[in-house]
């Protein structure tokens, strides 16, 4: 159906009901993907302030590690200008810490930008929704009307 205009008013009873469900699971879908989204933002957003708060102490110094959002480690830092950053799927990056932080800004951005397009897909998938509901519920009215 992408690409094509369809009259939505010419399909039946059954092919609006499929419609809609099809509509309904992209729409949820769309959801789901921005919900995953936001959270990576959180996880970079969270590595960045903690990029920012290590900056510039002094090597030796002894810091809770973020390992996850909820977990920590004591450690200490052995070279506070280099990190280790995961960059996914298990590789990691040895990096200047101020090349690490403009990492997770690249990081955010990108996902700011992707977010604002699904939102965008999500927004017209949902107008749709409606107006094949809308539809829906008059060709519904309509049959009752007839059988009465």
């Amino acid at each position: 159906m992408a690409g094509k205009m369809i009259d939505l008013k010419n399909l039946n009873v059954q092919q609006l009901a499929k419609m809609k469900e099809q509509v309904y699971k992209e729409v949820s879908l769309i959801q789901d993907s921005l919900q995953s989204l936001k959270i990576a933002q959180k996880r970079y957003i969270s590595s960045q302030e903690a990029l920012e708060s290590a900056k510039g102490r002094a090597s030796g110094t002894s810091m809770m590690i973020p390992l996850t959002k909820s977990m920590y480690a004591a450690g200490q830092l052995i070279n506070p200008e280099h990190v280790t950053v995961c960059i996914g799927a298990g590789y990691y990056l040895k990096l200047e810490i101020n090349d690490a932080i403009q990492y997770f800004k690249r990081r955010v951005n990108f996902l700011v930008e992707r977010m604002e397009g699904i939102q965008q897909i999500g927004l017209e998938k949902q107008k749709l929704q409606n107006v094949v509901t809308e539809v829906l519920e008059m060709k519904l009215q309509q049959a009752q009307t007839e059988n009465k």
